[in-house]
């Protein structure tokens, strides 16, 4: 039988076509269901199976056209049952009557009208509100399962790496030099730990260290310099999750506490000069980020971290720092104890 056209996919559903082992009847296949529930299989009005789903929420029958119908193929809709601990699945001949709905259930119907043939297997994922179908050249075998979890709460450590930069480096230590360059945005490790009281709130403790930001400069009179910033930030701050599934998104305030060491070399002619402090302070800090859950006790995150960092010499030579660092990172996540 052939049609000038078949609609293959709605909104509620999805259609596909994928290479596989060549199968001598037709399957479905159910994916997603709960675990243990009983699973049915219909064509037209007759039952023609059951079983259980196993672990996986999975479960296969045969449904055999040629012997049923004494067909190959056939223009079929595809509906699903969803009743108490039940999921039946009822492939229906076009223009032929369908298996009545049986009290309790909710009838779900898997958009668009499709071509079944005998080398296909039916995948009907029965998870969400509406039913998909797949249609499967071949066997089909599922993958196993990833059941994605939500985001962790007590004690969690966490390690990555990412960008640290400094915003006025280069306007501070360059002045009116002629020539001037900088590299005021480095490399940089993070690590830390959390502790959630909840999905929702918690507390954090961070410390981020960059390589060396410097800059460089001459002009005239055979001037030249060079300033190095030798940054390490700890992070204080309270922090405020929104949990999506799997996914936490948060923003932190809190306070940081700086330790920078500055060295300048200047050099006029032949003679050259070395001028070195060390700062320390308290000031502002805050952040926004994400972090995905792939199992109870693993995630993975990505955080954007604004600090102040402003403070006078407390060791060394004479100077003071006023800058603003930002923080760019990425990296894992790992939940201690149950």
């Amino acid at each position: 039988m052939t049609m000038p056209w078949r609609p293959l996919v709605a909104a509620a559903a999805l259609s596909v076509t994928v290479g596989a082992g060549t199968a001598s009847a037709q399957r479905v296949t159910i994916r997603n269901a709960p675990a243990g529930e009983t699973i049915e299989v219909a064509l037209n009005a007759e039952a023609v199976g059951s079983a259980t789903a196993d672990a996986e929420g999975g479960a296969t029958l045969p449904i055999d056209l040629n012997a049923r119908l004494k067909k190959t193929d056939i223009d079929a809709n595809v509906f699903v049952d969803a009743c108490d601990r039940r999921h039946r699945v009822i492939v229906v001949e076009r223009g032929q009557a369908i298996a009545p709905q049986g009290p309790g259930c909710e009838r779900r119907e898997v958009a668009g009208l499709f071509l079944v043939r005998a080398i296909h297997t039916l995948v009907v994922d029965v998870s969400g509100t509406n039913p998909t179908l797949m249609l499967v050249k071949g066997s089909y075998r599922a993958g196993p399962v990833h059941r994605w979890s939500t985001p962790a709460t007590g004690l969690i450590l966490s390690g990555g790496g990412g960008l640290l930069k400094f915003s006025d480096m280069a306007v501070f230590a360059c002045g009116d030099a002629a020539q001037c360059t900088t590299k005021d945005s480095r490399p940089a490790f993070t690590a830390g730990g959390a502790y959630w009281l909840n999905r929702f709130m918690g507390g954090e403790f961070s410390y981020i260290q960059s390589e060396k930001l410097t800059v460089a400069g001459s002009g005239g009179n055979a001037f030249t310099f060079t300033n190095t910033i030798e940054p390490q930030l700890m992070t204080i701050s309270g922090v405020a999750g929104v949990p999506a599934g799997p996914v936490r998104f948060y923003g932190k305030v809190g306070g940081n506490y700086h330790r920078v060491t500055s060295t300048t070399t200047e050099t006029i002619g032949s003679a050259t000069q070395t001028f070195q402090f060390k700062s320390r302070a308290w000031n502002w800090a805050w952040g926004v980020g994400g972090d995905v859950w792939m199992s109870g006790s693993f995630a993975l995150y990505g955080e954007l971290n604004f600090a102040r960092v402003k403070g006078v010499a407390d060791e060394g030579d004479t100077g003071a720092i006023d800058d603003h660092a930002r923080a760019i990172v990425i990296g894992a996540r790992f939940r201690v104890g149950l």
